[in-house]
C-alpha cells in the first residue's frame, strides 16, 4: 500500500540555469547557485529559499508550525458600546523605538491545536480561559510568501468576553481591574495592563492581527444581534 507524503514546502529546488532575483548571503559572504535552502525551528516552523510553485522564478517562504498561531480578541460591551482589550507591548520588528498596541496572539505549542493554544494564552496573560472561536476560514498573513495550503492551518481568532464588572473606567477607555484577577505568571504581570479602547480606535492600530480579529469580532456580534450595524 503506497502512502502519501505530505511536503514540507511548496518551493522546489531551483534548476541550474535559472535566472534569480534574490542572493543568499551568509555571515556577510554571498553564496552562489543554491539550489534549496531550509532553516527550521521546532516550534515556530521553517523558512525556505527555492523555485516557486509557478515555476518562473525563485523565492522565499515561511511555514509557520499549523500554518499560523491563535489570535485572542479580549473585548467588552459597555452600555452598547465595543471596546477590544489591547497590550502594550516591546515589538521592534514593528517599531524599533517605542511599545505597539496590539491583542494578545501566539504561535501554536507542538501537538496543541489553536483552540488550546488559544485556552493557554489567554489563561497564562489574563487569568481567563473563556475563549471562543471566531467564524470564517482560517487567514494567511500573506499570502505571497507565507504557506497555509494544508487543510486547516492558517491564524485562527477567537474571542474573549470580559464582564463588565472585570472593569475600572480610565477616562473613555477601561482597565482591568487588579483586584478581581490575579496574573499566573510574570509574563502575565505585564498582559495585565491590558487596555480596553473603543473598537474604532483598535482597528486603526498597526498591528494586522489585531485589524483582522476586531472586523472578525464586529461581523461576529452584529450576526448575533449584539450590536448595531452601526455600533457606538
Amino acid at each position: 500500500m503506497s502512502t502519501t507524503v505530505t511536503p514540507a514546502t511548496l518551493l522546489e529546488p531551483i534548476p541550474e540555469g535559472m535566472d534569480r532575483g534574490w542572493s543568499l548571503l551568509i555571515n556577510g559572504d554571498s553564496v552562489p547557485n543554491v539550489s534549496m535552502l531550509e532553516l527550521r525551528h521546532p516550534k515556530y516552523g521553517a523558512l525556505f529559499y527555492g523555485k516557486s510553485p509557478s515555476g518562473d522564478h525563485d523565492q522565499w517562504s515561511f511555514h509557520e508550525k499549523g500554518g499560523g498561531g491563535s489570535v485572542t480578541i479580549p473585548f467588552a460591551i459597555v452600555k452598547g458600546s465595543l471596546h477590544i482589550g489591547v497590550v502594550r507591548q516591546p515589538r521592534p520588528l514593528q517599531d524599533r523605538f517605542n511599545p505597539v498596541l496590539n491583542v494578545p496572539r501566539g504561535f501554536l505549542d507542538p501537538g496543541e491545536t489553536h483552540f488550546q493554544a488559544a485556552e493557554r494564552e489567554s489563561g497564562e496573560e489574563l487569568g481567563i480561559k473563556a475563549t471562543f472561536q471566531l467564524p470564517g476560514d482560517p487567514a494567511n498573513p500573506n499570502s505571497t510568501f507565507f504557506e497555509t495550503w494544508a487543510e486547516g492551518e492558517g491564524v485562527r481568532f477567537f474571542g474573549l468576553e470580559v464582564n463588565r464588572n472585570l472593569l475600572v473606567a480610565d477616562g473613555n477607555d477601561y482597565n482591568l481591574n487588579p483586584d478581581s484577577i490575579t496574573p499566573v505568571t510574570k509574563t502575565a504581570e505585564g498582559i495585565m495592563g491590558a487596555r480596553f479602547i473603543s473598537w474604532q480606535m483598535a482597528v486603526m492600530l498597526g498591528d494586522l492581527f489585531t485589524r483582522g480579529g476586531v472586523a472578525s469580532l464586529l461581523g461576529h456580534l452584529v450576526s448575533e444581534g449584539r450590536l448595531s450595524v452601526n455600533p457606538a
